[in-house]
């Protein structure tokens, strides 16, 4: 019996070592993600890259995105879907060349106020942030602490060279649309 005990002990006090130190090395990862998304979005000034759209219902787009922090976005598709979504300021506009139609969205409420923003968002305490690393990739899902529903933005790197490969917008219906970026570059000076 007490031989029992003694094992059972020490199997405790192995297990309880090792969930110990996987908590710690998980911990540590995701510092480690954190300082590199950081250092990464410091130094973003501007992108240029091509992307590729996937809707929830399947549909495929593909076009142009540039970013020029703080502030301005815009994103041009090619066609057929002739959109055009800029923002230099408070509103999203999303222009429809075809229909000549064009709606405005306060940028506060899009999914690109985290990425306009001149300031980290990543120690911004309203916002609840889960990593997953793994082969390479780490994944960031970001979503507002204040906010019960589904909405969330996944920011994902590549983590050799470190550099944004997607996006996935998760709207209040639980819904995906994932932006693949392509041919990326990063801090070239970019035209109106």
């Amino acid at each position: 019996m007490k031989i029992l005990k003694i094992k059972a002990n020490i199997f405790l006090y192995v297990f309880f070592l090792i969930l110990s130190c996987q908590t710690c090395y998980a911990f540590e990862k995701n510092k480690s993600a954190t300082l590199k998304i950081e250092k990464f979005f410091k130094s973003l000034i501007t992108l240029e890259a091509n992307f590729i759209q996937v809707s929830p219902s399947g549909n495929v787009s593909n076009g142009k995105i540039y970013l020029d922090l703080p502030g301005k976005l815009r994103i041009d598709y090619e066609k057929p879907k002739n959109l055009l979504i800029t923002c230099k300021g408070f509103w999203i506009v999303i222009q429809d060349r075809e229909a000549k139609t064009s709606n405005n969205i306060p940028v506060k409420n899009s999914p690109f106020a985290l990425l306009l923003q001149n300031t980290s968002f990543l120690s911004n305490q309203n916002i609840k942030k889960e990593y997953i690393i793994e082969a390479g990739v780490i994944s960031l899902k970001l979503k507002s602490q204040n906010n019960d529903n589904h909405e969330s933005l996944v920011l994902e790197f590549s983590e050799n060279p470190f550099s944004l490969k997607k996006w996935v917008i998760q709207d209040s219906l639980g819904e995906n649309t994932t932006v693949l970026i392509q041919n990326a570059k990063y801090n070239n000076k970019l035209s109106h």
